[in-house]
């Protein structure tokens, strides 16, 4: 009796630990096909993040200034007003120095001089598209210029009037990229590695530095060493980034602090989740509306005007104005990038006292 009591004990026995096996066995799989879906979703939206916006770009909120007597400025618009009122607007300038004053304080992206010798102005240093477009103007300013000598040997003017040879536009750049990065290529790239290892020197800081004051010290500390070294570097060595070395360590320095100090700042009052948060703020809309590659007016559905109110967005503006348009006005990205410093370090100084040695304690 006890024997067949026992038997019947283990396979029951038997009979549980196999469907607590095949229960772990689905758990896991579980585990894997929810892990899997989860990354797959996250990478999507990442990726969609950063190509929606430039996929979607149009050209918007772009001025060129058109400089000349008023016969001439009226003829041009009227020529090729309607064809260019779709991609820049065409403002009158009263001679060719306010043409190039108004392109150095970054209002026009490039101006037309409509004298006896056309000429057109351009900015390289405004970025690779306003560019591009400049020169589409220039093509289309040749077309009307050797239309109109045409046609007047056609009307048959008189000898004497006849130019010698077929008036050719002349392309001055008034602000052109530097001769270390002559493409500017250095310049929109530098905006995303800026970004990333602020964020990723900020989690170190977040995990391995206890106490509000020095955890305040060590993101000041990063953000003053950083950018000198990086000021240097991209900007003394470079040429990334050519401006006057003391504004653009400022510059830099602001950029890094701000991004340190969000990621910690949010980290002493949340914890993991304010790192979660901190990143998600970055990378799925930061850096994906900083415009690191367009004009920020071309992003659709105000997101690039959003993007200038985010520590990416307004380092973007910031360096190149400083390197290339010393003067135009930078006012906003200086308080916006200033706001965020205080805004984190605010949050790294608020939190309650012990908070900074819990938090690294439960994240360890």
């Amino acid at each position: 009796m006890d024997t067949i009591e026992n038997e019947h004990s283990f396979f029951e026995e038997v009979g549980m630990s196999t469907t607590e096996e095949v229960q772990d066995a689905t758990s896991r799989w579980g585990t894997v096909c929810g892990v899997v879906s989860a990354t797959t979703l996250a990478l999507t939206l990442l990726v969609l993040a950063f190509v929606w916006p430039s996929a979607e770009a149009e050209p918007d909120g772009m001025s060129v200034a058109v400089a000349g007597p008023s016969e001439a400025v009226d003829g041009f618009t009227q020529a090729a007003g309607n064809e260019l009122g779709e991609i820049v607007d065409l403002v009158s300038v009263g001679d060719r120095p306010a043409a190039v004053e108004g392109i150095k304080q970054r209002d026009f992206i490039g101006a037309l001089v409509l004298e006896q010798e056309p000429e057109v102005l351009t900015a390289s240093a405004n970025g690779q598209v306003p560019d591009a477009i400049m020169a589409e103007i220039s093509s289309r300013l040749q077309s009307i210029v050797s239309e109109q000598a045409y046609a007047g040997v056609a009307e048959g003017i008189s000898e004497s009037e006849v130019p010698g040879s077929l008036p050719m536009v002349q392309n001055t750049d008034v602000a052109p990229y530097s001769d270390g990065d002559p493409n500017g290529v250095g310049m929109t790239t530098a905006g995303i590695p800026l970004t990333v290892g602020a964020l990723l020197v900020s989690v170190l800081i977040s995990f391995s530095v206890v106490g509000r004051w020095q955890r305040v010290s060590a993101v000041l500390g990063f953000g003053i060493g950083a950018g000198f070294v990086l000021a240097l570097v991209l900007g003394s060595w470079l040429q990334v980034y050519p401006g006057v070395f003391g504004t653009v360590w400022l510059a830099l320095t602001l950029s890094l602090t701000a991004t340190s100090a969000l990621f910690v700042g949010m980290h002493s009052i949340l914890g993991k989740r304010g790192l979660g948060l901190s990143a998600v703020l970055t990378l799925f809309a930061a850096m994906p509306w900083a415009a690191f590659a367009v004009p920020y007016q071309f992003l659709p559905a105000a997101l690039g005007h959003i993007g200038q109110w985010l520590i990416p967005g307004a380092t973007t503006t910031l360096t190149r104005t400083v390197s290339y348009f010393p003067d135009a006005s930078a006012t906003m990205p200086w308080w916006v990038l200033t706001a965020w410093v205080i805004f984190g370090l605010g949050l790294a100084t608020l939190a309650p006292r012990g908070q900074h040695h819990s938090r690294a304690t439960e994240d360890r």
